[in-house]
């Protein structure tokens, strides 16, 4: 098996990283937030929620370009710019797995890498769709 890196267009990194890279079945994202591409201040909302939403969209979108979805996610890793956040990330987070016995394990930090960045997570995934060379 070879590694293979995942890009996601409207989507990228400052540095020169993939937003996530697969080998065999496992898929390990970078960090992903819910602004544009890199971490200009201008493409992210203000708003905690639309950032979070996007958040999870794009983790979406980075487990379907592996070839698998959401509920692929084994961990989320989640940063989170305030602790006063947690109560709107709860509330995503139960829309977007509302099944109690099938949710991903999920870490709660505080402190993003921006101000600007509300919320951002890392997400490890288990895919068995795709090319998995």
């Amino acid at each position: 098996m070879s590694r293979r890196s995942i890009h996601l267009d409207g989507f990228s990194h400052e540095n020169p990283v993939p937003a996530a890279s697969r080998i065999g079945g496992l898929v390990a994202t970078g960090a992903v937030h819910g602004g544009g591409r890199g971490s200009a201040p201008e493409e992210f909302p203000s708003d905690f929620g639309e950032q979070t939403t996007r958040m999870f969209e794009r983790v979406a979108a980075i487990l379907a370009k592996a070839g698998g979805g959401l509920d692929d996610a084994l961990k989320f890793s989640v940063r989170l710019a305030a602790p006063e956040h947690r109560d709107e990330l709860n509330r995503q987070w139960c829309a977007v797995f509302p099944d109690p016995a099938s949710r991903p394990a999920r870490q709660v930090s505080i402190g993003t890498t921006r101000p600007h960045i509300l919320v951002q997570c890392e997400v490890l995934a288990f895919v068995t769709g795709g090319r998995d060379d």
